[in-house]
């Protein structure tokens, strides 16, 4: 699904009501939210797209901040959709990672110690020793 300019105005103004510019992070437009960012977010999750289009339908020629309190109140999911596709894509772009210092996700390597052994939690089942039951023998 594309999105039009006209769209992505009404969403660049509802995301920065979302996620204003301060503390030296830019706003969500800024960030390019609703451009590049919006692309992404739809790229990896494109079943978002339909329901995204109509909360920005419902939006459009009416104040942002009005939006936003209106579809935390009244509409949830409406609200959940758009503050869902707003932080991915504020968090997609590069700058905002790099601001927050997320690295992003790599390996990190197991400790090879056995460190289950070092704190004494299993302590007690060694000192008891095994304990089981016996299976019954099967009749032939």
């Amino acid at each position: 699904m594309s999105f039009d300019p006209s769209q992505r105005a009404v969403l660049a103004g509802l995301a920065d009501v979302l996620i204003p510019a301060g503390d030296g992070m830019p706003s969500a437009s800024a960030a390019g939210v609703a451009e590049d960012g919006l692309n992404q977010v739809l790229a990896a999750v494109p079943s978002l797209g339909a329901s995204l289009a109509d909360v920005l339908a419902r939006a459009k020629g009416r104040e942002a901040a009005e939006v936003v309190t209106s579809l935390a109140r009244t509409d949830p999911a409406a609200y959940g959709i758009l503050t869902e596709v707003v932080t991915a894509a504020y968090f997609m772009n590069p700058n905002v990672r790099q601001a927050v210092g997320y690295t992003g996700q790599g390996p990190t390597p197991l400790d090879p110690r056995v460190d289950y052994m070092e704190d004494g939690l299993l302590e007690s089942v060694i000192k008891r020793g095994p304990i089981y039951r016996p299976t019954p023998k099967a009749n032939r």
